[in-house]
């Protein structure tokens, strides 16, 4: 029964281990771009929203953005989809700090100054379900193992087994 109660635990077990995964890669690339990246402020010159379709039917709504910013003491321009550097809300004329990659000030990111609480959320979340897990399992073993299962349950053990070794009834009785 134990053997069984494990392979339906095991989809559990693997999302448990993807989701601990995703929470050190978020954590590990806001940090790495906290640390190694610089950050500058950009100016926000142009702000339109856009929808579009998407292949299930429903649509997607952002805005397309354009920023101004110096990296290594050149003035710097991008425009494209918010999302792409993260920014979702924004208007002209807003500052907002970024990152930029120094080997390429074209490729910028905001998400490394807030991205890493949700990866800090999604490994507590993780880590508290993995350790229910371990409880659950360390439960079921332990019953399992102090013979309350088999004979509490009326298995053919408890009937054929010598007298010393019956486990007694409710209030000690035979």
């Amino acid at each position: 029964m134990f053997v069984f109660a494990r392979f339906l635990l095991m989809p559990f077990v693997l999302i448990a281990v993807t989701l601990f995964a995703m929470a050190l890669h978020i954590s590990g690339t806001a940090l790495h771009h906290q640390f190694a990246w610089h950050q500058t402020v950009a100016t926000v010159t142009d702000v339109s929203s856009y929808s579009e379709a998407q292949g299930n039917g429903l649509t997607a709504k952002g805005i397309n953005v354009a920023v101004t910013y110096v990296a290594n003491d050149a003035p710097m321009t991008w425009s494209g989809k918010g999302k792409d550097i993260g920014l979702y809300t924004a208007s002209k004329g807003d500052a907002v700090k970024l990152y930029y990659n120094p080997a390429n000030p074209s490729i910028l990111d905001t998400a490394a100054m807030k991205g890493w609480r949700g990866g800090l959320l999604l490994l507590a979340a993780t880590g508290g379900f993995t350790v229910f897990l371990r409880v659950v399992l360390l439960a079921a073993r332990t019953h399992r193992t102090a013979g309350v299962t088999d004979d509490a349950f009326g298995s053919s053990r408890g009937a054929s087994a010598k007298p010393s070794q019956r486990q007694r009834g409710t209030f000690g009785r035979r």
